[in-house]
């Protein structure tokens, strides 16, 4: 598997919002239009349909990478609703895996498991990490379900890490959400969602990014902090 440092993810994201700059003619501003760059930049299209998932599994969405197509979940559409921008981040985690991971050159030809050429290698994605199928359409049931359950795997760590990052940077591009963080108070939660809202991001999410850019850090009480100099300065203040 590629290993990917932060900065080369930062600066794939970055490319893909230059390409969109130049097609719309202008900088984008949030919320930033994910689906664009997955159509206009990076020739994916989305459909949603229900994908099946094994017990104690709840996937949000998936990629097929041969048909260049990122699936949603429909039976998930419920909690997309209730997550606001849950929906934004499980396409651009699919579209990470896409950018970051997928051999283009390779899809169009025949592998091991494909079966009269309708055979893809998905990925599906889940809270508790990414799953990863072969997937080979078969006339016999039993031989798709077995070769189902034996590839089944989550992704490795550096895998998650990367396409997650990916799906931050594209979505709060760092320029942009550090000239954003820089003019709100920080420490209070009420002003965190506001900008959370602003870039149609989860809060949660929104707190990863801002701690990887090191404009936040919460510490093991749930007190925030503008960085983590800053509870280290309060810290020292204290003892």
């Amino acid at each position: 598997m590629r290993i990917l440092r932060n900065q080369e993810i930062e600066d794939i994201a970055a490319s893909r919002l230059a390409e969109l700059e130049r097609l719309l003619g202008q900088p984008p501003s949030p919320p930033i239009p994910i689906d664009l760059i997955a159509e206009k930049v990076l020739g994916l299209d989305f459909l949603w349909e229900p994908i099946d998932e094994l017990p104690g599994e709840r996937i949000l969405g998936g990629l097929i990478a041969k048909q260049r197509l990122i699936v949603l979940n429909e039976n998930r559409k419920a909690l997309f609703t209730e997550k606001p921008g849950l929906e934004r981040s499980t396409k651009g985690h699919e579209m990470g895996h896409w950018d970051l991971f997928i051999d283009k050159s390779s899809l169009d030809h025949p592998t091991l498991f494909d079966v009269e050429g309708d055979g893809a290698f998905a990925y599906r994605s889940s809270p508790v990490g990414d799953v990863a199928v072969i997937k080979a359409l078969s006339k016999a049931p039993e031989g798709w379900e077995l070769l189902r359950k034996m590839q089944a795997r989550t992704d490795e760590p550096d895998e998650a890490r990367a396409v997650n990052r990916y799906a931050a940077a594209l979505s709060m591009p760092a320029e942009m959400i550090r000239a954003d963080a820089m003019k709100i108070e920080r420490r209070h939660w009420p002003n965190l969602y506001r900008l959370a809202e602003k870039y149609e991001v989860t809060i949660s999410a929104l707190r990863v990014r801002l701690e990887q850019l090191g404009l936040l850090y919460v510490d093991k009480d749930g007190k925030l902090y503008e960085s983590r100099d800053a509870a280290s300065g309060q810290g020292r203040l204290g003892f």
